[in-house]
């Protein structure tokens, strides 16, 4: 998750310093806003910015940026491109995991507790972590049952 905000940081970073430099109007993202998600203006705006980014050449960003990249700084700007278009293309595929999908891992975290967490972490993809988190919360209600019946067993005694 921080890695993602980082992430957003400089982009809006990266996207707002050029336009100081440049003759690129902020009018441009325009042309990138999609119409397939309703969503609000802040966030169509973000989505937006993201799409003129993945869209942008070496030469075009060197050009917006106002100087030429080093080795690295060509390497990262591919590496956030590529990061970039792998999270337009979750959003374009949908918000993310069904409120079914979520109860399941829920209830395989309610259920078998750690071996949950272990399954969880072994074949859901890095995208997945929404289902991640609702195996954690599985879990402590598993943690959670353990507890109670430790308790009751004690007090039966």
């Amino acid at each position: 998750m921080p890695k993602q905000k980082l992430l957003l940081s400089l982009i809006m970073l990266i996207s707002i310093i050029p336009f100081s430099k440049a003759s690129v109007s902020p009018s441009s993202f325009k042309t990138y806003l999609s119409e397939d998600h309703p969503r609000t203006s802040k966030e169509n705006l973000r989505i937006a910015q993201m799409r003129f980014y993945t869209s942008l050449s070496l030469k075009e960003y060197q050009t917006l940026k106002g100087k030429k990249l080093n080795f690295i700084e060509r390497k990262l700007f591919k590496a956030s491109q590529q990061r970039m278009n792998k999270m337009l293309k979750a959003y374009d595929d949908g918000d993310g995991p069904t409120i079914l999908q979520k109860m399941s891992w829920y209830l395989k975290g309610l259920v078998l507790g750690p071996i949950a967490v272990l399954l969880a972490y072994i074949f859901l993809k890095d995208e997945e972590r929404e289902l991640i988190k609702w195996t954690w919360f599985g879990f402590i209600g598993f943690v959670a049952a353990v507890i109670l019946v430790i308790v009751s067993l004690s007090n039966t005694r």
